[in-house]
């Protein structure tokens, strides 16, 4: 009597390793990558609405001849930013006087400054967000820095102090756009 062949059903152990291996090797991959892109469109909230701070007080500088700051402050007011925070009456306040009010809640916190000592007719401005998107315990920080005519321009009040935003391979001052500022943390 014949036996009949048989069919392999399934997957050996040696398969099932390799398997379990090549899924490991694709997560160790993965995973970092799609960390950054979180923490880049965490960032990205920091570059609008900057440049909406930016645009309302152009506008405001047209209407009125002067920047206007924040109150000394940062809002939503957190020691090192680390998740979403509503944004609060007490923000809407500081930054009432400028027209800005970002939608929704936000990672980042935000200060405008107008340093009379530096600019005494109110026409240099330094906005700056900070924030920690990536939880690691650094600050990041994004600026957009406003010169006046004699090329004077306020610092930012975020202690500890920061340098202003360099071009990193050339290493020039970056003015008058939204820059990361590559002497702090990235996220």
């Amino acid at each position: 009597m014949r036996r009949a062949p048989r069919t392999r059903s399934g997957f050996t152990m040696i398969e099932m390793m390799i398997s379990v291996a090549i899924i490991g090797i694709l997560g160790t991959i993965a995973i970092p990558a799609f960390q950054n892109y979180q923490n880049r469109s965490k960032r990205s909230e920091a570059f609008a609405n900057l440049s909406a701070i930016e645009k309302l007080e152009k506008s405001r500088f047209g209407e009125f001849a002067a920047f206007a700051d924040s109150g000394g402050v940062s809002w939503p007011a957190t020691a090192l930013p680390q998740s979403k925070r509503a944004w609060t009456p007490a923000a809407d306040a500081a930054f009432g006087n400028i027209g800005f009010r970002p939608e929704g809640a936000v990672y980042y916190d935000y200060e405008v400054n107008v340093d009379l000592g530096v600019c005494p007719l109110q026409d240099c401005f330094t906005a700056t967000a900070y924030g920690d998107a990536d939880v690691d315990g650094l600050l990041a920080v994004v600026q957009y820095v406003q010169r006046n005519t004699a090329g004077a321009f306020s610092p930012s009040l975020i202690p500890p102090p920061v340098p202003f935003p360099m071009d990193p391979a050339t290493g020039t001052r970056r003015f008058e756009e939204v820059a990361v500022n590559y002497s702090a943390d990235l996220y």
